[in-house]
């Protein structure tokens, strides 16, 4: 049980990581949350539904994915490779491709002018859910904008390994 337990503990680990450095990640998430905040002001189907999440799910999975790999070529490359460049631009383009078919069917589903008028009317007929919308813009902006540099943190990592092993020998 122990097992799997820390299974789900590194899971959760993966995505803080990615959220926590990766800004792509962050833009995302923000993406995510407001594609389902939106959803309210449209009649979708169980069916729109269920393609919007899985449109979200994969977008940021393949985030995910581009993460772990670049991690993984930074470690068994840590310098200038071609090869190295072709792995990380590969697994970027997979990501723009999600991301285009998430903005895609976004623009499919929501393309819908009187729902356009009722989401505006939601916001400036009402001080308060403008200044709130207001206000969630500038949180996604600064938690966007919040995380920190992989490189650098991993670049420490890689110096405080070696000076453990100098200090072995």
């Amino acid at each position: 049980m122990k097992h799997f337990l820390n299974s789900f503990r590194y899971a959760m680990s993966g995505i803080i990581f990615s959220a926590k450095y990766e800004r792509n990640m962050r833009i995302h998430i923000v993406a995510m949350l407001y594609v389902l905040f939106f959803t309210r002001f449209y009649d979708f189907d169980r069916a729109e539904i269920i393609l919007l999440i899985l449109t979200c799910i994969i977008a940021i999975t393949m985030e995910m994915i581009n993460t772990s790999i670049e991690v993984v070529i930074d470690k068994v490359s840590p310098g200038y490779h071609t090869l190295a460049k072709i792995g990380k631009d590969v697994a970027a383009g997979a990501v723009l491709i999600a991301t285009i078919g998430a903005v895609v069917i976004g623009i499919i589903l929501f393309w819908d002018t009187s729902a356009f008028f009722e989401i505006w009317q939601h916001f400036t007929g009402s001080a308060v859910n403008g200044v709130l919308f207001l206000g969630s813009l500038m949180l996604s902006f600064l938690f966007i904008n919040s995380g920190k540099k992989r490189k650098a943190r991993i670049r420490k990592k890689v110096e405080e390994e070696g000076n453990k092993l100098h200090e072995e020998e």
